[in-house]
């Protein structure tokens, strides 16, 4: 009987966990492209590097397991993220990951340093697909709060869709685009020039930008020498 209510519980467990984890199409389709530029950007060796806007947690779990030397520490907004991310946490049985926490990229204070939050002068921030589904203040902030706990050798490293010059780089990104603005007008795909900018006008400077499949650009600043 005892055996029989712990398989029981055990599979009550098994499917909130289930339940709470979200999948998407897109980690799937793009996690291995990241990693292999991050194998070429993440070679301290040790650190601690702090995801923005972590959304499922696929990506943060993956990180974890692909670079164990790092501290991962995770955090979103939406409280249903929240959970996946620490379902997905629990899925990964890796001490390096830490438990997500709830960040608001807007708030002047992120609360870096604190208990149960990473440490100031971290070794990178992640960004993945948030400054085209938001308004351009959260990009703007994301510079900000970056410029403040990034290490002296610390890198913001973004990954989506941006124009380029001015223009879309192609026909599908600009249809995204304007689906994007029809849904909220304060959203849509920026321009790296404009990024580029708030990145100098807080002592950061683009040092590479990758193309990348879908026709998406991984975005590497660091600090301006």
């Amino acid at each position: 009987m005892l055996f029989i209510r712990f398989v029981m519980v055990y599979k009550k467990k098994e499917t909130q966990a289930n339940f709470q984890r979200i999948d998407t199409p897109a980690f799937h389709r793009n996690h291995s492209y990241i990693i292999e530029v991050l194998k070429s950007e993440l070679v301290s060796g040790q650190g601690n590097i702090m995801e923005i806007a972590s959304g499922s947690g696929q990506h943060a779990m993956v990180f974890a397991n692909t670079f164990p030397e790092y501290v991962f520490w995770p955090s979103d907004l939406n409280p249903d993220h929240i959970r996946s991310i620490e379902a997905w946490r629990q899925d990964a049985s890796v001490d390096n990951l830490k438990s997500p926490f709830k960040l608001d990229v807007l708030e002047k204070n992120w609360g870096i340093g604190k208990v149960d939050r990473p440490p100031d002068g971290l070794d990178a921030i992640i960004n993945i697909n948030m400054v085209h589904i938001s308004p351009i203040e959260t990009a703007e902030n994301l510079f900000k709060g970056s410029c403040l706990h990034l290490g002296i050798n610390g890198k913001l490293i973004l990954y989506g869709p941006f124009m380029k010059n001015g223009a879309h780089t192609a026909p599908s990104n600009s249809d995204f685009d304007n689906r994007l603005r029809e849904s909220n007008p304060l959203w849509g795909i920026r321009d790296i020039e404009e990024v580029s900018t708030l990145a100098k006008l807080n002592h950061l400077v683009l040092n590479r930008l990758v193309p990348m499949p879908s026709n998406n650009f991984m975005l590497i600043f660091g600090r301006r020498e």
